[in-house]
């Protein structure tokens, strides 16, 4: 639990970091849950 939400964290680091470069950011993981 403790190290998926360590991804998690940098994955959304990462969704934050593109977001301002793609206009559609698809990180992995936040697939399933981030549906467009």
């Amino acid at each position: 639990n403790t190290y998926f939400s360590i991804v998690q964290s940098y994955s959304l680091a990462k969704s934050r970091s593109f977001s301002s470069g793609s206009e559609d950011p698809k990180p992995k993981g936040f697939s399933g849950q981030q549906t467009n």
